[in-house]
């Protein structure tokens, strides 16, 4: 991507003065061309550096407001002008509406010729096409083999910060932090990257327009938002969504801690998506085949089958055989479902629940089929008496960070007994089954204490 910016740096220019509309001197530019007639706007396509003597404003043959407006309205990026030919200095007209659209005027000699011009343009376009070609092959062909490597998302978000010279932020479709690449660890970098990952911050996105059109399936190319802390500089982050195949996977930002963003940073970020994609993808099939795997586990767990081949492939997990087994149900309810974007609540889900239980019972097993979660908790005998409320505890906390993710009345557990002997696992699951079917056709909406049902314990 060239901007104005670039092109006031090639030879033609050297001598050039910008007269107005210099904030918008990162417009993007594509191509040039000469405008010696009124109507010339008519033929612009977008994205022009439109070159003029403007002979016909000297002759009141166009009013000049009317034709710059003309010019803008039909895409241009800049205009070009020899003011000393014809006009002897810019009119005030036209440098007022340039400066109310940020729409660059710039002064050139009247020696100057606009085959020098053009030449001058087109010598600088192509280099930097083939500067741009040559990056984007880089960069995909880096990430790519991260991909192929196997790496993990986060060490192509660390490659990808590298690239672009700032933090990155990766997230999914629902604004759940995937990954986070930094550079260092700055004071300042953490405090602006800890802000920006508030849900504060993604309740700004999540009721912004940008965020409805992308639910909608538009793809926006890029939003700018200020992250603002209290007493320090405002920071610009630069988001761009991760489409595949009319599939949104999330979203990949750009906070400009160290410098300003280049337009080549930008191509970075856009040419790094495919690879974000793949590796989601190729992460989200790797853990539905554990999941498939896992459940298996547990239906032998279940059924008293502990000498199978699939127990003797997860022996890795340490389980205790001599130690007893209490069953969970869960069931998800997500009424904001969205086919268009790729989602990652099994793998949330399960890392919430996984993460509070461990925090009392030595092994957590957990597989699903969709919605429906199964949860397997190997807990010590010493235990036996407490697990009652420990899970009733734990599970209260466990639904409260769900609901912070997904809304409430979503969530149902249903709770077997606790007994003392592995082999009594099968019961323990008929009876989180009952309580669970019991809690669907009960339950009072909005009350915890009736969404987690802990049927029957005894040893």
């Amino acid at each position: 991507m060239i901007i104005i910016q670039d092109v006031l740096k090639t030879t033609a220019f050297q001598n050039s003065e910008v007269l107005a509309g210099i904030k918008g001197l990162s417009n993007e530019v594509s191509t040039i061309t000469v405008a010696e007639v009124p109507d010339s706007a008519n033929w612009l396509r977008g994205g022009e550096l439109v070159c003029t003597t403007a002979f016909f404003i000297s002759n009141k043959v166009v009013h000049e407001k009317e034709w710059i407006e003309s010019l803008i309205r039909n895409g241009a990026s800049a205009l070009a002008i020899k003011t000393s030919r014809f006009l002897g200095g810019l009119p005030s007209g036209l440098i007022n509406v340039a400066n109310q659209h940020d729409f660059p005027i710039i002064s050139l000699p009247h020696e100057i010729t606009w085959p020098a011009v053009i030449e001058s343009f087109m010598d600088f376009f192509m280099n930097e096409q083939m500067k741009i070609m040559e990056l984007v092959e880089d960069v995909q062909s880096s990430l790519i083999n991260l991909v192929l490597e196997n790496k993990s998302i986060q060490a192509i978000a660390n490659k990808i910060s590298i690239l672009a010279g700032n933090p990155i932020i990766l997230e999914d479709a629902r604004l759940q932090v995937i990954a986070i690449g930094n550079l260092n660890s700055e004071e300042l970098d953490k405090e602006i990257l800890e802000h920006r990952i508030k849900p504060s911050f993604q309740k700004k996105i999540l009721k912004s327009n940008y965020y409805k059109e992308i639910q909608k399936g538009v793809n926006i190319e890029k939003i700018e938002m200020s992250v603002k802390l209290d007493d320090k500089r405002d920071t610009n982050n630069i988001m761009i969504p991760i489409f595949t195949n009319e599939t949104l996977y999330g979203f990949i930002s750009l906070l400009e801690c160290k410098r300003p963003h280049t337009p080549l940073d930008l191509i970075v970020l856009k040419n790094s998506t495919t690879a974000i994609a793949l590796q989601l993808m190729k992460q989200y099939l790797n853990d539905q085949t554990s999941r498939k795997k896992t459940l298996a586990l547990i239906e032998d767990i279940i059924q008293g089958r502990i000498h199978t081949q699939i127990i003797f492939e997860y022996d890795y997990l340490n389980i205790n055989w001599s130690h007893p087994m209490i069953t969970i149900l869960a069931d998800f309810e997500d009424l904001n479902k969205n086919n268009s974007f790729w989602d990652r609540s099994e793998e949330i889900i399960s890392n919430i629940i996984k993460k509070r239980l461990k925090n009392h019972f030595g092994q957590v097993i957990i597989g699903n089929e969709g919605t429906f979660y199964t949860i397997l908790i190997s807990f010590s005998p010493s235990q036996l008496k407490k697990v009652t409320n420990l899970l009733r505890t734990e599970l209260s906390q466990v639904l409260i960070e769900l609901e912070q993710y997904y809304g409430k009345d979503k969530f149902r557990f249903g709770v077997g007994g606790v007994y003392e002997k592995l082999e009594k696992a099968s019961r323990s699951y008929k009876e989180a089954k009952s309580a669970l079917s019991i809690i669907k056709k009960y339950k009072r909406k909005g009350e915890t204490a009736e969404i987690i049902s802990i049927l029957k314990f005894s040893h």
